[in-house]
């Protein structure tokens, strides 16, 4: 769109919007509670427009139905200041028309599922958004699009000196884009979202528009795992590679919904691929991870290729990261497409904000990592233990709170063939360097008790663990081993236990595991539980990289392929699992449903490949907490807190490079959230019992010493009269 006349700077000249103040479509819809965006009051202000809206329904006590059927976010919504009156762009008689349609749609799925929904606040929002925008959009588009662009146009004559953002036009207006955290209940967002499409397309009469209902995901196991999720909420679905094009797929229309793998779709059919042409362009899309395909050659195509399935259709997208993909880019349509197409933000800044997920730690590499990467990764073997520790002594007491046993994880870019690119070598390095540190500490016990001991007091000026201001990094790191008052040696022992399945100790052993998993298994001595697994794509390469190694280091480690090694992967994320510790590719990072994680491990994971790092904290911050909340214990209701939760509800971030580590503090920098790498934990003692069995002293009446009696106010207080008022009253 060319610039008005007169407007002041050029778009050379004009300073560009952060992508999270130009959400227009979310903006506007905000603006429809009579909350205005481009309101004074926000105007330099922390406090967000989303704050004013939420403020009512925050309180998770306003989770679930009213006696009436109607959620409690609805009166609390409808109750608050924002509908003082009548006068709003949605009044509450059509707010409650939304309300119905999301309690029906809701109870559609609870019908099905064993552990039935209570939305969040915010889930609860996300769907009234869509609410809203589904019924303009069904009902009017013109008349939709004219009000987006009457936002646009205060919108740039708010900001004269920043890039005017461009208008809507109509092709905007068929696809949705929900920026929700990890962890956040996408997935249960999207088999609502699908019945809120199919009522309206019914209800407006165009059930038939759309030839069929297609989810786009990453890759096969992902798409396995959203076909079980269908199934649960009772949404019929299939896997489309498997079934293919037919009349009886093709009559069930919006009815089923067709599951496929973005690496699927081709110019050509294939023995593995199916043509994109083939499947129409009147589709309704879900697409999964939406924020790949901004970015790389192939990523590139497998946008365009997605694109034209819903060209005359209608989409509905999902990410925890729009923002760093868009910005990733380089590419200015592909961020004002998804400015205009947001319809909810609840980005990972809102969800911790909300007391949501895990806390998280940065444990900082110190300047002299190099010459200390020994002591640096004993210690995150120690915070780890510690974790583990407090997971089975306190199990009890943890039981009602729903955490997951501890998993170590250390993830990096896939090693994807025999000739290793330079990533893969990188990566291949990594593996190698922390594979190295488990074979020197299991085989060397008598000089990793001397580094646990020096850890554990905290004798940072010899271990080198200090930061820049020459404190030591894990000061204070060690409250629940410290308390247990145990030796190095006993320590050790126990770690050899708890840690590695090998109480006795020995070698460390890899084994491959024959076929196509790409794993290599993880085992001490002659232990037959395994304690660790490697998961990063050609897996032979990888071992055959690692034997070099050894041999060239003389490392006790032994490199073998078995054919009776059972693949591990799919059942890590169970607490079930004997496995400790992941060694693995950015390949599962996408919705992988795993609670587990606890301690991340940043290996190298390309300049490109931002969005991959959140994706994965997004995974290790993910937390059931007390009665499926989602939130820290400190951030609810609960009787009492176990003494040391607050280390199982902590994600211990730390990388073998420091460019990992300031790449991943700029995350949370531009997320505007601490980097928390001096967080410490004070118990201060509190003496309530010192006067325990004393009678409670307060106050009482006097006692009436004609009968003993108290007095009382309403007998024997004087009785009021009209009188005239005292001077000293009327002049004061």
């Amino acid at each position: 769109m060319a610039r008005p006349k007169g407007s002041g700077k050029s778009r050379i000249q004009a300073k560009e919007h952060d992508f999270r103040n130009k959400l227009l479509l979310n903006q506007w819809l905000i603006s429809q509670f009579g909350i205005d965006p481009l309101g004074d009051e926000f105007t330099g202000s922390k406090v967000r427009p989303f704050h004013k809206l939420a403020a009512p329904l925050r309180n998770t006590r306003e989770e679930g139905l009213d006696h009436d059927g109607l959620h409690k976010f609805f009166h609390a919504l409808t109750e608050s200041g924002l509908f003082y009156d009548e006068f709003k762009a949605i009044p509450k008689a059509r707010l409650q028309s939304y309300e119905e349609n999301i309690g029906r749609h809701t109870k559609a799925i609870n019908d099905f599922r064993t552990r039935k929904l209570v939305w969040k606040y915010y889930q609860w929002l996300s769907l009234l958004f869509v609410e809203i925008y589904l019924d303009r959009w069904f009902a009017d588009s013109e008349s939709l699009l004219h009000d987006l662009n009457a936002y646009v146009a205060r919108f740039n004559a708010k900001w004269p000196d920043f890039a005017e953002m461009p208008e809507f036009v109509q092709d905007d207006l068929n696809k949705l884009s929900l920026q929700n955290a990890t962890g956040s209940g996408k997935t249960l967002l999207m088999h609502v979202n699908l019945l809120q499409y199919r009522h309206y397309a019914s209800q407006y009469g165009r059930a038939k528009d759309l030839s069929r209902a297609i989810l786009i995901t990453p890759n096969e196991s992902l798409s396995l795992q959203h076909i079980d999720e269908f199934h649960e909420s009772g949404i019929e679905a299939y896997n489309f590679a498997k079934e293919g094009l037919s009349l009886f797929t093709q009559e069930k229309g919006l009815g089923r919904v067709d599951v496929l793998e973005i690496t699927k779709l081709n110019e050509k059919e294939g023995p593995n691929t199916i043509a994109t042409r083939s499947l129409g362009d009147q589709n309704l899309l879900l697409v999964d991870e939406g924020h790949r395909g901004m970015s790389g050659k192939d990523e590139g195509v497998w946008f365009t290729r997605r694109s034209d399935l819903c060209a005359k259709g209608f989409t509905f997208e999902y990410s925890a990261t729009f923002e760093q993909a868009v910005q990733a880019s380089g590419n200015a349509d592909f961020v004002n497409s998804y400015a205009k197409t947001i319809v909810f933000d609840y980005s990972y800044r809102w969800f911790y904000e909300d007391g949501f997920g895990k806390d998280y730690q940065i444990l900082n590499l110190p300047d002299s990592y190099q010459t200390t990467r020994d002591n640096y990764l004993t210690a995150c073997l120690l915070k780890f233990f510690q974790q583990q520790c407090i997971y089975e002594d306190r199990a009890t007491a943890l039981v009602p709170f729903n955490l997951e046993k501890p998993l170590w994880v250390f993830v990096g870019s896939t090693v994807a063939s025999a000739k290793l690119t330079t990533d893969e070598k990188i990566v291949a390095t990594d593996v190698a360097q922390i594979l190295e540190f488990f074979a020197r500490f299991l085989a060397d016990s008598d000089h990793s008790c001397r580094r646990i001991l020096e850890i554990m007091e905290g004798r940072g000026q010899d271990t080198g663990l200090l930061d820049k201001n020459g404190v030591d990094i894990f000061d204070g790191a060690f409250t629940y081993l410290a308390s247990l008052k145990k030796t190095p040696a006993e320590l050790f022992k126990d770690i050899l236990k708890r840690i590695f399945n090998a109480e006795n100790g020995g070698h460390l052993a890899l084994e491959r595991v024959k076929g196509d998993s790409g794993e290599i298994v993880l085992r001490v001595g002659t232990s037959e539980t395994p304690f660790g697994l490697i998961n990063v794509g050609d897996a032979k390469s990888l071992a055959d990289h690692l034997e070099a190694v050894a041999k060239q280091m003389s490392l006790p480690v032994t490199v073998d392929e078995s054919d009776f090694t059972e693949a591990q992967f799919a059942s890590v994320k169970e607490s079930s699992s004997p496995i400790n510790l992941l060694i693995g590719s950015k390949k599962f990072v996408e919705g992988w449903d795993c609670w587990r994680v606890s301690t991340l491990g940043l290996m190298h994971v390309g300049k490109s490949e931002g969005a991959q790092i959140i994706q994965l904290f997004g995974r290790g911050v993910r937390l059931k907490g007390w009665d499926w909340s989602l939130k820290r214990s400190g951030h609810v209701y609960v009787p009492k807190r176990p003494p040391f939760i607050e280390e199982l509800e902590t994600l211990n971030v730390f990388g073998i490079e420091a460019d990992f580590m300031e790449r991943f503090k700029k995350f949370l920098e531009d997320e505007g959230l601490p980097g928390n790498e001096r967080r410490r934990v004070f118990t201060i003692p509190l003496n309530i019992t010192y006067d325990f069995g004393k009678k409670l002293k307060i106050v009482r009446p006097k006692k009436k010493a004609s009968d003993g009696k108290e007095y009382d106010f309403k007998k024997d207080g004087a009785v009021p009269g009209l009188h005239e008022i005292p001077e000293y009253i009327r002049l004061h």
